[in-house]
């Protein structure tokens, strides 16, 4: 299914970044984004911006044989962004969600952040390094400020799942539409993650996973499935995944057709190739 929105009603925030059309020639060499896409540019709002080196990457899992752009910021080269067309994929199901509650967990210097926030979304982001290293904090208000989306956006510096626990109680008592869950990629975070935003989750519900090439990403991506979520993959650099249930459903994307797309043996059990359940 391909989605067309119509430029009037996307989010006041998004305009000022808005692609009027989405073509290879409008993004920078090395880049992709599903041609379905609303594309949204927001490099000014990153001035330290630049690509990082994928042969310095020595985790076996990252998928170096995808030849798109991995962005970072130089203060922290081994941390990198999402990808554009990853940042797209997030974006675009924002859409789908404009004033509802959304929630980060894990933002780094705040890429995927704006991204999410861009969509129209009131975002929460819980962000253990905002009291951990200053330059993390100055980067990720930075960003925000340039965007103008700092209003839209509560940064809660901690740890998932406590602070979103601590979110969903009085005097907030929280409810979520959109998740998106990049943090601790270490066994059972991602799982513990994936529970509490289960628990927090409105009824008609989206949850976002980035890095699904990782095991224990992809164990809170099928704990969500094995509780009755509907869920499929993205094919792209580092493998998205979205669960979600009740009157959404995610958008559509086209992996990069100059790329070998293949699946990690860990999830051919569960999804084809396409990344659809099986």
């Amino acid at each position: 299914m391909e989605v067309e929105y119509d430029c009037d009603s996307l989010p006041a925030v998004a305009k000022p970044f808005l692609i009027p059309t989405n073509c290879e020639s409008d993004l920078p060499p090395g880049d992709y984004v599903s041609p379905n896409f609303q594309v949204v540019r927001v490099e000014r709002c990153f001035p330290k911006l630049i690509r990082g080196n994928l042969q310095s990457i020595t985790n076996p899992l990252f998928r170096k044989h995808i030849a798109h752009n991995w962005y970072v910021d130089p203060d922290f080269p081994e941390c990198g962004f999402l990808t554009r067309d990853e940042a797209h994929v997030v974006f675009n199901n924002a859409l789908m969600f404009q004033g509802k509650h959304a929630l980060e967990i894990g933002s780094h210097t705040g890429w995927s952040t704006v991204h999410l926030a861009l969509g129209g979304v009131r975002l929460d982001v819980i962000e253990p390094q905002l009291t951990q290293d200053p330059r993390v904090l100055l980067a990720l208000i930075g960003s925000l400020r340039i965007a103008h989306i700092d209003h839209i956006v509560n940064l809660v510096p901690g740890f998932s799942p406590k602070e979103v626990e601590t979110l969903a109680h009085w005097p907030l008592e929280r409810r979520w539409s959109l998740f998106l869950i990049d943090g601790n990629h270490n066994p059972g975070y991602p799982l513990n993650d994936a529970q509490v935003c289960s628990k927090y989750a409105e009824e008609t519900a989206m949850i976002l996973f980035h890095d699904v090439v990782f095991p224990p990403v992809a164990e809170g991506l099928l704990y969500l499935r094995s509780i009755g979520w509907k869920t499929r993959l993205y094919q792209t650099q580092q493998m998205m995944g979205v669960a979600w249930r009740g009157n959404c459903c995610p958008i559509d994307h086209v992996p990069d057709p100059r790329q070998r797309w293949d699946l990690p043996p860990f999830l051919r059990p569960y999804y084809t190739e396409a990344g659809e359940e099986l």
